[in-house]
């Protein structure tokens, strides 16, 4: 926990600091590149923070028919009677895990030897520390301490014999549990959307240092009348792509819940007004 809270501070401070350089200062590349910092360095802190609360909230659950894993926002069911065989980690070769891997942090997996490929849900320090449990699907490598009351209690279990039948399985829970977040497609569109709005802003603000203070403004369309503004006007171009990407994104995750065609349609769309956006943002800066 210290390690990923110690990331989430700094992901934290470097977003202040970002912004804190990019506010007041006058609209330039230099400034979108702050912001940018700023965005970026926050959804590493929230990354970080939710990987933090992982490793806080971890813990192995177990009532008259189940094992329940609890990592973050996920649960993990496994039915007791599916345990075969528990393994002690300190019998078996040390193993890689790939995934997230720091001191005190191993979620991911692995192919262990004599036990085959493994889930990780473990804080362990050392292999003396881990449990493998193999059941008919899946392997788990957890963190127990005292291992043979945790052997005890699971046999004692399995030998009163399960009262109700259970699948063993992954659940999510809370905004993890939307659907939004297990579709690749949608991932993407999210994605373009927001490189297509990351360059709108930064042609706006690459071009907008070179424009006289009052400029000749062409969009939007008004049939042919030309106006007459402050340059500033031109920056809303650029915050409508923001907003539209945030609007976007959060009606299109609402609606996939609902209809994955139309949350889809919804978030790609995104990428396209983006397109429109800079095409127009080209023709106002080649005429102000």
């Amino acid at each position: 926990m210290i390690a990923g809270g110690g990331f989430t501070v700094w992901a934290v401070v470097a977003a202040g600091v970002a912004a804190q350089v990019a506010l007041g200062a006058e609209a330039e590349l230099k400034t979108f590149v702050a912001w940018l910092v700023a965005g970026l360095c926050l959804a590493l802190a929230g990354v970080f923070a939710n990987w933090t609360y992982g490793v806080f909230n971890l813990a192995y659950l177990i009532d008259r028919d189940t094992l329940t894993i609890r990592w973050g926002f996920r649960r993990i069911i496994v039915p007791i009677e599916a345990i075969q065989r528990m393994v002690p980690g300190r019998t078996l070769d040390e193993a890689h895990v790939s995934g997230l891997n720091w001191w005190g942090c191993h979620i991911g997996g692995s192919e262990v030897k004599r036990v085959g490929y493994t889930l990780f849900y473990s804080t362990h320090t050392s292999p003396d520390e881990l449990l493998y449990l193999v059941t008919n699907d899946e392997s788990y490598a957890i963190t127990v301490l005292d291992q043979a009351a945790f052997a005890e209690e699971i046999q004692a279990r399995a030998e009163l014999g399960p009262v109700e039948a259970h699948v063993q399985r992954s659940e999510a829970t809370g905004l993890a549990a939307l659907p939004f977040w297990r579709d690749q497609h949608a991932l993407i569109a999210v994605g373009i959307g927001a490189v297509a709005c990351a360059l709108l802003g930064g042609f706006v603000f690459a071009r907008y240092p070179g424009r006289p203070r009052v400029v000749e403004l062409s969009f939007p369309a008004l049939g042919g009348v030309v106006r007459v503004g402050d340059k500033e006007e031109l920056l809303r171009i650029a915050y409508l792509g923001v907003g539209i990407l945030g609007v976007n994104t959060l009606m299109g995750m609402l609606l996939h819940v609902r209809e994955r065609a139309a949350g889809l349609w919804l978030m790609a769309s995104t990428g396209l007004l983006q397109a429109i956006l800079l095409a127009a943002a080209v023709v106002a800066f080649g005429r102000a």
